[in-house]
């Protein structure tokens, strides 16, 4: 009997200790939780960072080394001993201290026009080896924005429909660096039947994929294809199309824009009622100090162009020094998008 009564008492301490243990792991838990939702999302710019358990210059143990692009929750910020310091919290569990100048985080830059990036699933294969490159990129070149190619109408007789390869990958990116991001679409409707198709395209996608950071309008592409594109011959009556297919975005109350080449909006497209993101490529190896309708090209003229492009896509081979990647960049004027 007492053996029993042993026993017994035995299972009711380990219960005992179980349930407090399990107290504690769920208590610490949910304090892990709020921190990282009180977080600011960072980005580690540099290999080989040390990573440490005290905020202190020397004799301070090293828990790690944090590799670059590697993502991490900054708790605070603070100064010591003259250097500027985050505490942080890698792997989702561990705190530690890091110098901040090895970490970076998506800011607001307080700018008449925003450095803005439009990607596809290209980019990934020219310039990203993953995401946390394409993440180190945002941050270390200042980009205010992200355009992220949901897909579109393929140019040829059929008119398919696709969607990008690697859209999801940009969207989580984007939300976990906090950037605003829109998406933009590749239009080659040639009859009402189409728009309609596209117009639930649209519908279908922004519904499945946006997320609480994608604030900017719809980008609808609107291109020429050297003569073998589906819409290629009908320009007079493609404004028709397209203005009507921004109406009925409007009407669903989708907010877009349109990109174009300068030239055909110049043509056929700057009697449209949209807000113009035009492309036009200097080839200066730089970011421009000037707006493009400070330059004697073809549409710069265009009043109605002028009063109504928010947007200028002036390379798409990156900006020499300043950002060395491959890639497509414009000047957007500020609050584009409000």
């Amino acid at each position: 009997m007492k053996k029993k009564y042993l026993l017994l008492i035995i299972l009711i301490t380990v219960i005992i200790f179980g349930l407090a243990f399990l107290g504690i792991r769920i208590h610490m838990s949910k304090i892990n939780k709020e921190e990282i939702d009180k977080s600011i999302h960072g980005i580690v710019i540099s290999d080989d960072v040390p990573f440490y358990k005290k905020a202190e210059k020397e004799n301070v143990k090293q828990i790690k080394l944090l590799s670059k692009g590697e993502q991490v929750y900054i708790l605070d910020e603070f100064e010591s001993d003259d250097i500027e310091w985050y505490k942080i919290k890698v792997d989702g569990k561990i705190n530690g201290y890091v110098r901040a100048e090895y970490v970076q985080y998506y800011k607001e830059i307080n700018s008449e026009k925003s450095l803005v990036v439009d990607v596809s699933q290209f980019n990934k294969e020219k310039n990203f080896d993953d995401m946390n490159d394409f993440e180190v990129f945002l941050l270390k070149n200042k980009i205010s924005y992200v355009y992220i190619r949901a897909g579109g109408r393929g140019y040829g007789s059929k008119g398919n429909f696709y969607y990008d390869k690697n859209y999801e990958e940009y969207i989580q990116a984007c939300e976990y660096l906090k950037i605003p991001y829109g998406f933009y679409f590749l239009d080659e409707a040639l009859n009402d039947e189409e728009i309609e198709e596209e117009v639930e395209f649209i519908k279908k996608f922004l519904k499945e994929n946006s997320g609480k950071h994608c604030i900017l309008p719809v980008a609808l592409d609107v291109e020429k294809h050297d003569g073998v594109g589906r819409a290629d011959n009908i320009w007079e009556k493609r404004s028709e199309l397209v203005q009507k297919l921004i109406n009925r975005l409007n009407e669903e109350n989708i907010n877009n824009i349109l990109y174009t080449n300068a030239q055909t909006a110049n043509l056929y497209l700057s009697d449209l009622k949209t807000k113009f993101w035009i492309a036009y490529y200097p080839e200066e190896g730089k970011i421009p100090t000037y707006w493009y309708f400070d330059t004697n090209q073809d549409g710069a003229s265009n009043s109605r162009m002028q009063k109504n492009t928010i947007g200028w896509q002036f390379t798409e081979h990156g900006a020499g020094d300043e950002v060395s990647e491959d890639i497509d960049l414009s000047l957007f004027v500020k609050d584009f998008y409000k």
